[in-house]
C-alpha cells in the first residue's frame, strides 16, 4: 500500500513539476527572447542616435569603439546596401541590400531577426534601425552570435533543472513522510485483518485519528468483537452438536440435494468402516447402495415429510435398520437436503424373535406335562382310581410330570434371575471345594451307571470371586448332561489357573453330537435328540443357563464333540 501511494505521489509530483517546468521555461524563454530583442533594438537605436549626434573621423573608428565597449558586432550600411563599416572585419563585404533586416530597416522599420550569416558562418541575431543625418541615409545594424544567447538559455535551463531536482527531493521526502503517516493505520488494519483470518479474534486497532481512519478503526474493532462473539457461539454450538452426534447410538448422515454427504457421525463411519474424512463431501451412494435407502430418499424429496422405514442393509454383516429420513429446511423453507438416522435394530429383532420363540417353547414345554397330568387326572376321575394298581401307576406318572414341570419353572426363574445380572453374594470361591461338592451331589445319578468321574484337585488355584451357587449351577448342568449322555465311560474334570484366567474343562466319552448342532446347543429349549432329552427329564435350558453364567463373569465357553466319541466343554473365566 505504501509503495503504491509513494509511486502515485511521485508520478503526480513529476507530472506537476514537468508541466510547471515546461510552462515556466516556455514563458521565460519567450520573455527573455522578447526582452533580448528589445534590448538589442534599443542598443541599435542608441548607437544610431550617437552616430547622428557625434562627430567621428570615420565609421570604422565608431564601430570599433562601440563594438569593444558593448561586446557586439556593429555594421553600418548605406541605402544602396553597401557596407560602410563592420566591427568584425576590415575587408570589403558583399552588398547587403538583399538582407531581410536591411530591407525592412530601409523601409523605416525597427527590426530584430535571427538568420544564418554567410560571412561569419554561423547564426546571428540581427537588430537593425534606419539612420538619417546630413552625412548618411542608411541602416545601423548590431548583431550577436546566437551561441551566446544559447549559453544564456542553457544557464537558465540548468538553473531550472537544479531547482526542479531539489523540489523533487523535497517533495519525495514529504511524500514518504505523508504516505508513511497515511499508510500506518491502513497497515495496522491489514495486519489485524490477517490476524483475524488466521483465527486471532482478539486483535484490536488503536488510532488517535478522529476522521475516516479513526472511524474505520472503530468500526473494525466493533466488527472484530462481533465476529469473536459469533465465532465463539458457533464453536460452542459445533461442540454441542458434535457431542450430541457422538453420544447417539444411531448412525447419522446428512446429504445435500446432489446426494453429497454434508456431515456424519462416528457411528455411521463404523457402520461403513470408513472415517468421517473419507465420507464427508463424497457421494452418498458410494458408501450405501441399498434399495430401501434410495426409496426413502426419493419419497422424502417428493413429499417433503419425515419418512420411517425398516429394511435389511448389507454392511460388514447383514443387519436390520430402522431408517428415519427428515427434510432439512432453512427458515425461508428452502430445501437444504435430507437427514438420515440409521438405527441398528438387529439385536432388538433378534431378541424379539428369541422372546417369541421362548414364549412358544415355554408354552409347548408347559403344555406337554400339563396335558399329561390333566389326562391322567380325568382318567382317575372316570373310575380308574378304584383300580389300585392302575391308580398308583397313574399317580406315579403325574408325580414325574409334576416334577418335570417344577424343574422347568425353576430353570426359567433361574435363567431370568441370571439375566437380571443381580449377584449380591460374590465371595472368593475355592474351586476344588465347589467341584468336589458337585461331584458328590451327582453320585446318586451315576450309581446305576458304569461311569467314573475323574478329578484331581490342584492346590495352586487362586480363589475365584463369584457367587458359589452360580458356580455350582454351572458345573451341575454341564456334569448332569455328561452323566445323562454317557452310559459307559469316564467324565474328566480339569481346573487350573492359566494366563490370569480360571480354566474349567469337562470331557466325557458319551454319545457326542454332530458338528451341525454345536452352534445351537446353547439356545433355549434346543435339543439334539428331543425324544431322548425329554425322556431323561431335561428341560432344554441347562446349557443356556451355563452360557449366561459364563457371560455374567465375562468369560467364554467352547464345545468340541464328535459323534459316538464324546464331548468336551472348556470354560475360561478371567480373574
Amino acid at each position: 500500500m505504501q509503495k503504491k501511494l509513494m509511486f502515485s505521489y511521485l508520478i503526480i509530483i513529476l507530472a506537476a513539476v514537468g508541466i510547471s517546468m515546461f510552462a515556466s521555461w516556455s514563458k521565460g524563454y519567450s520573455y527573455l527572447d522578447e526582452r533580448t530583442r528589445e534590448f538589442h533594438l534599443k542598443q541599435a537605436e542608441m548607437l544610431a542616435d550617437t552616430l547622428s549626434d557625434a562627430k567621428f573621423e570615420s565609421y570604422e573608428i565608431f564601430v570599433e569603439k562601440y563594438s569593444q565597449k558593448y561586446g557586439i558586432r556593429i555594421t553600418i550600411i548605406n541605402k544602396d546596401g553597401e557596407v560602410l563599416a563592420d566591427s568584425e572585419t576590415t575587408e570589403p563585404l558583399e552588398n547587403h541590400s538583399t538582407r531581410e533586416e536591411v530591407i525592412r530597416a530601409l523601409n523605416e522599420e525597427h527590426v530584430s531577426i535571427i538568420r544564418y550569416s554567410k560571412t561569419m558562418g554561423q547564426k546571428y541575431a540581427y537588430s537593425a534601425v534606419p539612420i538619417h543625418n546630413e552625412n548618411l541615409d542608411g541602416v545601423m545594424r548590431i548583431s550577436l552570435p546566437v551561441s551566446e544567447m544559447t549559453s544564456l538559455d542553457r544557464s537558465l535551463v540548468g538553473t531550472i533543472i537544479v531547482t526542479v531536482i531539489f523540489c523533487m527531493l523535497g517533495a519525495t521526502l514529504l511524500a514518504v513522510l505523508f504516505t508513511r503517516n497515511l499508510s500506518k493505520p491502513i497497515d495496522d488494519i491489514t495486519k489485524a485483518a490477517e490476524g483475524i483470518s488466521s483465527g486471532d479474534y482478539e486483535t484490536k486497532i488503536y488510532s488517535n485519528d478522529t476522521q475516516q481512519i479513526g472511524r474505520l478503526a472503530e468500526a473494525f474493532n466493533s466488527m472484530s468483537d462481533t465476529l469473536n462473539t459469533n465465532i465463539r457461539a458457533l464453536k460452542r454450538r459445533n461442540i454441542e452438536f458434535d457431542a450430541m452426534l457422538k453420544s447417539m447410538a444411531s448412525g447419522v448422515i446428512a446429504i445435500d440435494n446432489n446426494d453429497m454427504v454434508m456431515f456424519t457421525n462416528d457411528i455411521f463411519g463404523q457402520m461403513v468402516e470408513c472415517s468421517k474424512d473419507e465420507i464427508e463431501r463424497q457421494p452418498f451412494y458410494t458408501f450405501m447402495r441399498n434399495a430401501v435407502l434410495f426409496q426413502i430418499v426419493t419419497q422424502v424429496r417428493e413429499t417433503k415429510e419425515t419418512v420411517m422405514r425398516e429394511g435389511t442393509i448389507a454392511l460388514a454383516d447383514e443387519k436390520i435398520f430402522r431408517v428415519t429420513a427428515t427434510p432439512l429446511l432453512r427458515e425461508d423453507e428452502k430445501d437444504l437436503g435430507i437427514l438420515l438416522i440409521l438405527e441398528d435394530i438387529t439385536q432388538i429383532r433378534k431378541l424379539e424373535n428369541i422372546r417369541r420363540d421362548f414364549v412358544s417353547n415355554v408354552t409347548h414345554e408347559l403344555k406337554t406335562p400339563l396335558t399329561s397330568i390333566r389326562g391322567f387326572v380325568d382318567t382317575l376321575k372316570a373310575g380308574a382310581i378304584k383300580e389300585e394298581r392302575v391308580a398308583v401307576r397313574f399317580l406315579d406318572i403325574i408325580d414325574i410330570e409334576s416334577e418335570r414341570l417344577s424343574s422347568l419353572i425353576n430353570d426359567i426363574l433361574l435363567l431370568s434371575e441370571i439375566e437380571s445380572k443381580k449377584d449380591n453374594e460374590v465371595v472368593p470361591c475355592n474351586m476344588n471345594t465347589v467341584i468336589s461338592d458337585v461331584i458328590e451331589l451327582l453320585q446318586p445319578k451315576i450309581a446305576d451307571k458304569n461311569v467314573t468321574i475323574i478329578y484331581e484337585p490342584k492346590s495352586d488355584i487362586e480363589d475365584y470371586p463369584a457367587n458359589v451357587d452360580r458356580m455350582k449351577q454351572l458345573l451341575i448342568n454341564i456334569l448332569d448332561n455328561a452323566v445323562k449322555y454317557t452310559e459307559v465311560g469316564t467324565i474328566t474334570i480339569q481346573c487350573e489357573e492359566k494366563n490370569n484366567k480360571l480354566l474349567i474343562s469337562v470331557a466325557d466319552t458319551g454319545i457326542g453330537m454332530e458338528e451341525e448342532h454345536l452352534d445351537r446347543i446353547f439356545e433355549r429349549f434346543y435339543r439334539v435328540d428331543k425324544g431322548r432329552s425329554r425322556k431323561m427329564g431335561g428341560t432344554g435350558l441347562g446349557l443356556s443357563i451355563v452360557k449366561h453364567i459364563v457371560e455374567r463373569y465375562n468369560g467364554t465357553i467352547k464345545v468340541e464333540s464328535k459323534l459316538n466319541q464324546g464331548t468336551k466343554f472348556t470354560i475360561y473365566l478371567p480373574y
